[in-house]
């Protein structure tokens, strides 16, 4: 009998690593990751029981109730009961029944090293646990029952099978300071073995949506006359226009960059970008946008899109400004960009 309990438990133990493995790559239903329902985890477990017992080693079972708090850490609930047979009740000459029935309550800290596909964790908790002890010799009979505390550690396991059931095995040792009657030494303390399931309860919550960055391009022939940096009419309607969209979206930061043609100076130019997108900043403000989280920079003719190359065919003055037209905005990106709930 203990060979098959071994052998059955070896089995368990191989089996959730080799299912981790075994999952297809299209397979959507599994979901690793860290998952913060609330769940259950019915479990079985095989007591390697302290020999001060003076029991034979036997199964068991139990449940937890818990919940993720974060990434790395699980607090759960969990209560174990096992049954444990005197191992002299087969004595020639003797007539010996015996109990020990364990049962213990505590609190679990699991430590989870990742929550992949295969998710190891250490453990750590604390609780009380009773000794339920009855012992016929010869038609004589004696009991007792004792709570006590209960300390344990150890390690294990986790396999998510699917969005809502995952596989787990852990061991771990039991301390138990119930002494007499139940045993002469100090102490006792059980080396147990577990394995179970875990359901998850409820939806689980979707993951957040991508940060991402939008980019828009205002044209600065649009917001301003020419070599102006004061909004005219139609800048302010583009400004208000454009601060209304803001408004469809979250974010966390917006650049502001003032961009102008090469027809005239570095100097002449940096100075004209840079107060132009500090105006765009200024209209933001005013409608609303926190100035901490917006900046604005000029950066003259130094990001053309047309060159003087492209325009050498223009014999005006008047046609070289139209054909430099695209070199002329102010490019908004704002950053960190989610939907609105």
């Amino acid at each position: 009998m203990k060979a098959t309990n071994l052998t059955t438990l070896s089995a368990l133990v191989l089996v959730a690593p080799l299912t981790a493995v075994a999952q297809p790559a299209n397979q959507t239903n599994a979901a690793p990751g860290f998952d913060d329902r609330f769940y259950i985890s019915p479990f079985a477990t095989y007591t390697w029981a302290d020999s001060s017992r003076e029991v034979d080693n036997n199964w068991g079972f139990g449940l937890g109730f818990g919940k993720p708090l974060n990434e790395w850490f699980n607090l759960e609930l969990r209560a174990t009961h096992t049954e444990f047979s005197n191992k002299f009740k087969n004595l020639p000459g003797w007539a010996i029944d015996g109990k020990n029935k364990v049962t213990d309550v505590g609190v679990d800290g699991l430590f989870f090293f990742n929550r992949g596909k295969f998710q190891p964790f250490l453990l750590a908790g604390v609780g009380a646990i009773q000794d339920n002890y009855k012992l016929c010799v010869n038609g004589w009979c004696d009991s007792a029952s004792r709570w006590g505390f209960m300390a344990e550690a150890g390690l294990g396991f986790m396999v998510p099978v699917t969005d809502y059931v995952a596989f787990r095995v852990d061991g771990r040792y039991r301390y138990d300071s119930n002494r007499s009657p139940f045993t002469d030494s100090s102490s006792m303390g059980d080396v147990m073995v577990t394995a179970g399931v875990v359901i998850s309860l409820g939806q689980r919550a979707a993951p957040p949506a991508p940060k991402v960055t939008k980019t828009y391009e205002l044209s600065a022939d649009a917001l301003f006359d020419f070599d102006k940096y004061s909004l005219k009419p139609t800048g302010r309607t583009t400004i208000d226009n454009f601060s209304g969209e803001l408004n469809q979206f979250n974010y966390d930061s917006i650049r502001v960059a003032g961009h102008t043609d090469p027809i005239g100076s570095q100097e002449y130019n940096l100075a004209l970008s840079d107060r132009r997108a500090n105006t765009v900043r200024e209209e933001l403000v005013n409608r609303g946008v926190a100035g901490d989280r917006i900046t604005a920079q000029g950066y003259g003719k130094s990001n053309l899109k047309v060159t003087p190359a492209d325009c050498a065919h223009a014999k005006s003055r008047a046609a070289l400004i139209e054909c430099y037209q695209p070199n002329r905005r102010v490019d908004v990106a704002v950053e960190g960009v989610t939907p609105k709930e």
